[in-house]
């Protein structure tokens, strides 16, 4: 079943690139505003994604740099 919420559907998109290998560990993913403008989303949006992925050991936010993929055992 699909993700009611658009953060939540976003987080799992992201988790779908990052599982097929996509995204890499150690890559550095758009800005908040980048994927917002990109999206057609709000940065909220955007932004509770990423703390979902973050949370959930997908994503580390590095201060000043942005949102980068987490090596996964």
């Amino acid at each position: 079943m699909a993700p009611t919420f658009l953060y939540a559907q976003l987080a799992h998109e992201i988790i779908h690139l990052i599982d097929k290998g996509t995204f890499q560990p150690g890559e550095r993913l758009l800005s908040l505003r980048s994927l917002s403008e990109n999206r057609q989303v709000s940065i909220a949006t955007v932004s509770q994604a990423y703390l979902q992925l973050e949370a959930q050991g997908y994503l580390e936010a590095r201060p000043q740099s942005g949102y980068y993929v987490c090596h996964r055992p």
